[in-house]
């Protein structure tokens, strides 16, 4: 099919770096890779589903010609709730695990501990704590927060205290309304890159965009240049082909899966790496909500127009990308990495602004990306504006942003108007239409599909890959930059005002909950929702 072009997109991007105009037509064109990683994808789950009825066929039949095992069994699922009780697992996957556990009692609990991270995830979180003990020398300690913002003060104490990560005051913040400007800053550093360039992404896929990286980092390669790739290999295992593997080694890429798609069942297949950063001579950092693909800038369409953003360092605060980026690596080579060839080699740049680059996965005890939002809309008076594609959160995190609109607090939610998974888009706006009886302004962005992951108060700004949901607050690694630079926060404020001419106010009048099939079918996709 003939693409058509994208023009003038790109040029109203790269003027005032906005989305096209909402009346403009849709185009809505799948191009995305298929074939061969679609049917990987069939043949794994289908041997994984053998495996999981092959065991439960064995465990009911067993458990129904012995009496004592059905007894034994009903048992042991009503301790293993209130096992679940006790744990630390958010309330609502409690609740759908209790049903799970009630419902098939037989075999129920030998579900719950194969996929109990605590068991099958402690040997990974065991390398994982070896791989912290060799960065940790390279850990800058932060310096006194000069801020005069107790919530900021707050912030970058609980970053520190949970996580580790340095609050750095000597760093330039740049922020990007467009995947198409993010990555045409990030190509052009690129070319100047001199002595080596970390990339780590969720999606990498065939296409343009991968093509104009790959002659970039050949002809860096050629003069003597350390290129790493990171992908997920669940996220990226219909869309890069092997064609464009073999073609990143040959042009001098050293690229990792991580965590390989198996054929076997594993709670470790549900645990991805959600991460997108690129890192170039510890110097310069890029991260968002974009991954390596087309679609990100807008060169393919498959759900409307997509609004992405991102953000760039230049400073000190790049060593922070750079450790998360090192450590993952340390983690999929098995090999002791040498941190300091790649540690303080930037200048620190004329700023008193705070920026703290930090991560977060299942290598941590506490879920930081969800803590530090909630800290964030705890501490915020004035405003909370919340651009996300996805809306699924559990009733601690609702409950904070109904007190703080009933409190007066302006709170804003931008989601998508095409959804690009319907599952999950149904549970995302049925929750936000539930927050709009509080006095929550809920949008949806005409004919476009918003990938932004971005969360402004007065106070502060994040920008990331941390989605407003249940997957990335606990089963994927992630990463984000925290900053209190106003000219970044001014930016986003524009953006977020722009976005909303261009976006529908849902009201009474257009709720889909209006619908009585659409609130049953969204209450059922609900008890789901700690796996969407």
């Amino acid at each position: 099919m003939k693409k058509k072009s994208l023009e003038p997109v790109k040029k109203r991007l790269t003027t005032v770096g906005k989305s096209p105009s909402p009346d403009s037509k849709v185009i809505k064109v799948k191009t995305e890779t298929g074939g061969l990683g679609g049917l990987k994808t069939l043949i794994v789950v289908a041997i994984i589903g053998v495996q999981l009825a092959f065991l439960i066929f064995l465990n009911v039949r067993f458990a129904f010609a012995v009496k004592w095992v059905m007894i034994a069994s009903f048992v042991l699922s009503l301790l293993t709730c209130v096992y679940v009780l006790s744990s630390n697992k958010n309330s609502l996957s409690k609740a759908v695990w209790i049903i799970f556990l009630l419902l098939g009692f037989s075999f129920g609990y030998i579900i719950y501990f194969l996929s109990d991270e605590r068991i099958f995830f402690a040997k990974a979180r065991r390398r994982y704590n070896g791989v912290y003990k060799n960065a940790e020398q390279y850990i800058e300690k932060s310096e006194v927060v000069k801020s005069e913002n107790p919530s900021v003060q707050n912030d970058c104490k609980y970053l520190e205290t949970a996580g580790k990560f340095t609050c750095y005051q000597d760093t330039a913040v740049e922020y990007f309304p467009s995947g198409y400007l993010l990555f045409e800053s990030l190509l052009e550093r690129l070319k100047t890159a001199r002595k080596f360039i970390f990339i780590e992404y969720f999606i990498v896929s065939d296409g343009n965009l991968l093509n104009r990286f790959i002659d970039v980092l050949k002809e860096r390669t050629n003069q003597g240049v350390t290129v790493r790739l990171i992908y997920d290999d669940m996220g990226s295992h219909k869309t890069l082909s092997l064609k464009s593997k073999n073609r990143l080694k040959k042009a001098g890429v050293s690229i990792m899966s991580f965590n390989r798609l198996v054929p076997i069942f594993s709670v470790a297949l549900n645990y991805r790496d959600h991460r997108k950063m690129v890192i170039i001579d510890g110097e310069t950092a890029y991260s968002g909500g974009c991954n390596l693909a087309d679609e990100y800038v807008n060169e393919k369409r498959m759900y409307g127009y997509w609004k992405d953003t991102g953000i760039k360092l230049d400073g000190k605060a790049v060593d922070g990308f750079t450790l998360v980026f090192l450590r993952q690596w340390e983690y999929l080579v098995k090999k002791r990495e040498d941190y300091s060839q790649f540690i303080n080699l930037a200048t620190p740049k004329k700023s008193s602004s705070v920026v703290v680059p930090y991560a977060d996965g299942l290598d941590y005890a506490l879920p930081i990306g969800k803590n530090v939002y909630e800290n964030m809309i705890s501490g915020a008076n004035e405003k909370i504006y919340i651009m996300t594609p996805y809306f699924i959160l559990d009733d601690t995190m609702t409950n904070l942003l109904i007190n703080k609109s009933l409190s007066g607090v302006d709170v804003r939610i931008i989601l998508p108007e095409v959804p690009d998974k319907a599952f999950v888009y149904g549970v995302s706006r049925n929750n936000a239409e539930k927050l709009i009886d509080y006095g929550v302004k809920v949008y949806c962005m005409r004919h476009s599909f918003v990938h932004s992951k971005l969360l402004l108060t007065e106070n502060s700004v994040v920008v990331g890959s941390i989605n407003m949901d249940l997957r990335s607050f606990y089963q994927q690694f992630e990463c984000a930059v925290y900053t209190d630079d106003k000219g970044v926060m001014d930016s986003v404020m524009d953006d977020f005002t722009q976005t909303i001419e261009l976006s529908v106010l849902i009201t009474e009048n257009n709720k889909m909950r209006k619908n009585i099939f659409y609130r049953a079918f969204a209450a059922l996709m609900q008890v789901f929702a700690p796996f969407m």
